[in-house]
């Protein structure tokens, strides 16, 4: 019998990262303002919608590309270098992931349903606050930005993560029951992209606006009505 599985997008879904990311890139653009070819700052209504779903080496490109800034791939390394320490230096201050986060997993857990994570962010960050979490036992795999070619709004993320949890379940995971949750437009184009149907969470945008770009959405997961999860998710009615 097929059955679904639920990839959890990371930064705005299970962490509340994103302000921290801002913060990191624009301490960075300060860092290297010589080299960047003077002073530059994202502003956040920009970066939440029209950067947010890119990794760091394509957030700098898209970034400084669209400001008719240099972004030669020898500084991008060294712009992704400075903000991955700035980034980390601020992760000691999380105890808690976002709201409805724990339960979602619980329930999941106990339905015997296959999770994954898939994320922009670095494999180090997402492995380091699954820790403080206590959460990292809950995922049977993770694909980070550094296991992926193109990142989000690619689907290579997530393709990559339902293969592997095609494998995991013995080839009996379907993509039409299964669920991916993402917080942005670009988050949600590469879900759909993966053919996979998408539940949109207003962490990091409105819930109108996200409502245009998913299949479903909620405040938050703790809005999140666990018996419609389950409907969605193809998983018989509990007596």
């Amino acid at each position: 019998m097929p059955k679904g599985c639920v990839i959890f997008d990371f930064d705005g879904v299970i962490a509340d990262t994103e302000t921290l990311h801002l913060a990191a890139y624009n301490a960075t653009f300060a860092r290297h303002t010589a080299e960047i070819g003077g002073p530059f700052h994202m502003e956040g209504v920009d970066y939440y919608s029209r950067y947010i779903a890119f990794g760091d080496r394509e957030g700098f490109a898209r970034m400084l590309s669209d400001a008719r800034r240099p972004h030669d791939a020898h500084l991008l390394a060294r712009l992704c270098q400075t903000k991955g320490q700035l980034f980390e230096d601020q992760l000691g201050d999380f105890a808690e992931p976002l709201p409805g986060v724990r339960q979602v997993l619980a329930h999941l857990e106990q339905r015997q349903v296959l999770r994954a994570i898939c994320s922009g962010a670095r494999r180090a960050e997402i492995m380091r606050l699954l820790g403080v979490f206590k959460l990292v036992e809950h995922f049977t795999t993770i694909v980070a930005i550094d296991d992926v070619r193109n990142g989000k709004p690619d689907p290579e993320g997530y393709n990559l993560a339902f293969e592997r949890l095609y494998v995991a379940g013995d080839g009996l995971v379907d993509r039409r029951c299964s669920l991916i949750i993402e917080d942005s437009a670009g988050g949600c184009a590469a879900a759909r992209a993966a053919r996979i149907p998408v539940l949109g969470v207003a962490t990091t945008s409105s819930l109108a606006v996200i409502s245009r770009c998913a299949d479903h959405a909620v405040e938050n997961l703790s809005h999140l009505p666990l018996e419609q999860l389950d409907t969605w998710l193809g998983l018989p009615v509990r007596e």
